[in-house]
C-alpha cells in the first residue's frame, strides 16, 4: 500500500511539473539536463572569448578613429594651398599661350574671355538659386529619411516585442493543443514544416529583417491553422464558460483557471495533478472511439437494418408518394384552363445546388428496398449515415431526432417551378414570375389555379384512406385585386375541381351562373345598435332567393 501511495504521489508530482513518471523517460530528461549544463558551460567560455575580442576591437577602433581625424585635418590644411596652386597654374598657362601672339589676337581673346565671364555672372544667380533649392530638398530628404528610419526602427521593435509575446504564449503548456495548432505537420508554401515553425525560437543572432521574416512565417502558420475570427470574447464570457465547464464535469475532474502574461489557461485537475484540456479531450475521444469499435456485429446489423430498412422504406415511400401527388396535380391542372386558354404545369425536381450525396440517395430511394441490390443498400446506408453525421457536427447540442429531421427532410432537397402553358402554343411554356409578360390579374388567376389544383390533388390522395373526408377550402377576402369578370371564371374552376368552399368578401355576392348551388349570408351592422343581422340567400345557378328566418 505504501508503494502504491508513493507511486501515485510521484506521478502526481511529475504530472504537475510537466515531467514523465516513467524511470526510463526520467533518465532521458536527466541526460538532456546534463547536456544542457555542458552546453551552458561551453556558451560561458565562448562569451568570455567574445568579451576579450570585443575589448581588443574597441581599442583598435579608437586608434582608427584617431588616425582618421588626423587624416581629415591634413586634407583640410592641403586644400587651401592646392586652390592657390591651381589659380597660379591657370595664370601661367594663359601667359604661355599669349607669348608670340599679336596685339589683335590678345585683345580678341580678352574680349571673348570677358563675354564668357559676363555670361557666367548672369547665370550665377540662377545657378546659385538652383543649388540652394537642391540643398534644401536634400536637407528635407535627409530629415524625412531620418524620421522614416526612426519610425521603421520603432515598428520593427514593436513587431519583435509582439513576436516575443506570441512565442511566449505558444510556449505555455496546453496552448498549442487547446487552440488546435498541434495538428499533423504540413508543408507550407516555402516548403518548411508548419509545426516546426510554431516551435521555432526567435533568431536573435540574425539581423532585424531576418527576425521579422521568421516572425511573419510564424504568424502565417498560426493564422493558417486557427479558425476564422468571429468576435472578441471578454473576460466575463471566459469566466462564465469556465463555470459552465466546471459544473458539467463528471466525477474525478475539477477545472482551474490560471493567467500567464494576460493569457487565461484552463486546466483539468484529477488525482494525478493538472492536465491540459486538449489532452483530456483527445484521451476521451480515443476512449469513445474504442467504445464504438466494441459494438457487437448484431448491434451494427440492427442499426443498418433500421437505416436501410424501416427508415429507408419510409423515406422512399414519402418520395414516391410526393412524386405521385405532383403527377396527380399536373393531371388536374391539365384539365383546367382560363378563358384565354392559359394553364399551369408544375415541375418538382432536385434543386440545382443540392449535394452529390442527396442526388445519389434520391436515385436509390426511387426504388423500394426489396428491389435494391446489396451494393445499392450499402451505398444508401453510407449516404444517409454521412448526412446524419453532418447534421450532428453542425448542431451537437440537438437530439438524435432533430438530427434525423435535418438530415432526411426530403422536402429541402426539391424545388417547385410553375410554368405557364397556352393552348394556342402547346409546344412552348413560360416560367410563372413577375416577368412572364402577363397582366396582374392573369398572374393572380394562374396562382389561384395552382392553389386550387393542389388542394384538389391533396383531397383526392386523402380520399384513398378517408373516403368521406370533405373537400372544403376557406378563402378569406377571396379574389382580392381581381377584376369582377374573372370572379365567375374562378368560381367555375372551383366547381370543375369538385371543391366545396367558404368565401368571405366585402363585395362578392357569388351569384355566378357557372356555380350551380351556393348559400349566401350577408352581414349587416348598424353602428348605433349592438349586434349583427344576417340575410340568408340561396343561389340555384339562375336566381337568388331570400330564405325565411
Amino acid at each position: 500500500a505504501r508503494a502504491v501511495t508513493a507511486r501515485r504521489e510521484t506521478e502526481a508530482t511529475a504530472s504537475a511539473h510537466g515531467l514523465p513518471a516513467d524511470a526510463a523517460a526520467l533518465d532521458t530528461v536527466r541526460l538532456a539536463l546534463d547536456r544542457l549544463g555542458q552546453g551552458i558551460a561551453g556558451l560561458r567560455r565562448r562569451v568570455r572569448a567574445v568579451v576579450s575580442t570585443a575589448d581588443g576591437h574597441r581599442a583598435g577602433r579608437t586608434d582608427y578613429e584617431r588616425a582618421a581625424s588626423a587624416r581629415r585635418d591634413a586634407e583640410s590644411d592641403y586644400t587651401e594651398p592646392l586652390d592657390r596652386l591651381e589659380a597660379a597654374r591657370r595664370t601661367v598657362q594663359g601667359m604661355e599661350e599669349a607669348l608670340g601672339a599679336t596685339e589683335q589676337e590678345i585683345l580678341a581673346r580678352e574680349a571673348d574671355g570677358q563675354r564668357r565671364l559676363d555670361a557666367v555672372v548672369r547665370q550665377l544667380p540662377r545657378v546659385q538659386q538652383d543649388m540652394d533649392d537642391v540643398h534644401d530638398r536634400r536637407v528635407r530628404a535627409e530629415e524625412d529619411e531620418r524620421v522614416r528610419r526612426e519610425s521603421l526602427a520603432a515598428q520593427e521593435d514593436e513587431a519583435l516585442t509582439c513576436g516575443r509575446q506570441v512565442r511566449t504564449a505558444l510556449s505555455l503548456p496546453g496552448v498549442l493543443g487547446g487552440a488546435g495548432l498541434d495538428a499533423d505537420a504540413e508543408e507550407d508554401r516555402d516548403g518548411r514544416d508548419g509545426y516546426g515553425v510554431l516551435k521555432s525560437s526567435d533568431p536573435v543572432h540574425e539581423d532585424v529583417r531576418e527576425r521579422v521574416k521568421a516572425l511573419r512565417l510564424l504568424v502565417d502558420a498560426v493564422r493558417g491553422r486557427l479558425d476564422a475570427e468571429r468576435r472578441d470574447i471578454s473576460d466575463t464570457t471566459l469566466l462564465n464558460r469556465h463555470t459552465e465547464l466546471r459544473d458539467q464535469l463528471s466525477g474525478g475532474y475539477d477545472a482551474t483557471i490560471e493567467e500567464h502574461d494576460g493569457i487565461k489557461l484552463c486546466r483539468l485537475v484529477d488525482d494525478h495533478g493538472p492536465h491540459d484540456i486538449a489532452a483530456v479531450g483527445e484521451r476521451i475521444a480515443v476512449q469513445a472511439a474504442e467504445a464504438r469499435d466494441r459494438l457487437t456485429e448484431r448491434e451494427r446489423e440492427v442499426f443498418q437494418r433500421f437505416l436501410t430498412g424501416e427508415l429507408g422504406d419510409h423515406l422512399s415511400t414519402q418520395v414516391l408518394a410526393a412524386g405521385a401527388l405532383v403527377a396527380a396535380l399536373n393531371a388536374t391542372l391539365s384539365t383546367v384552363r382560363t378563358s384565354h386558354g392559359l394553364g399551369v404545369t408544375l415541375d418538382w425536381k432536385l434543386a440545382d445546388g443540392v449535394e452529390a450525396d442527396v442526388r445519389a440517395a434520391v436515385d436509390l430511394l426511387r426504388s423500394p428496398s426489396g428491389l435494391r441490390t446489396r451494393d445499392e443498400s450499402e451505398q444508401l446506408r453510407d449516404v444517409l449515415q454521412r448526412r446524419i453525421e453532418d447534421a450532428r457536427r453542425a448542431d451537437p447540442a440537438a437530439g438524435y431526432a432533430a438530427h434525423l429531421r435535418t438530415a432526411l427532410d426530403y422536402r429541402d432537397w426539391f424545388t417547385f417551378t410553375p410554368w405557364v402553358v397556352n393552348d394556342a402554343a402547346p409546344t412552348s411554356r413560360r416560367r410563372l414570375s413577375g416577368r412572364t409578360g402577363l397582366s396582374q390579374g392573369e398572374q393572380r388567376v394562374l396562382s389561384y389555379l395552382v392553389l386550387f389544383a393542389a388542394a384538389a390533388a391533396h383531397f383526392t390522395s386523402l380520399a384513398e384512406s378517408a373516403p368521406h373526408a370533405p373537400r372544403l377550402i376557406l378563402l378569406d377576402d377571396a379574389f382580392a385585386k381581381v377584376d369582377e369578370p374573372t370572379h365567375a371564371r374562378l368560381g367555375r374552376i372551383l366547381v370543375d375541381l369538385d371543391l366545396d368552399f367558404v368565401l368571405t368578401s366585402e363585395r362578392l355576392i357569388g351569384n355566378w351562373p357557372d356555380v350551380p348551388s351556393l348559400h349566401i349570408y350577408e352581414c349587416l351592422r348598424d353602428p348605433h345598435v349592438r349586434g349583427v343581422a344576417t340575410l340568408h340567400y340561396m343561389w340555384n345557378g339562375r336566381h337568388r332567393r331570400l330564405m325565411p328566418v
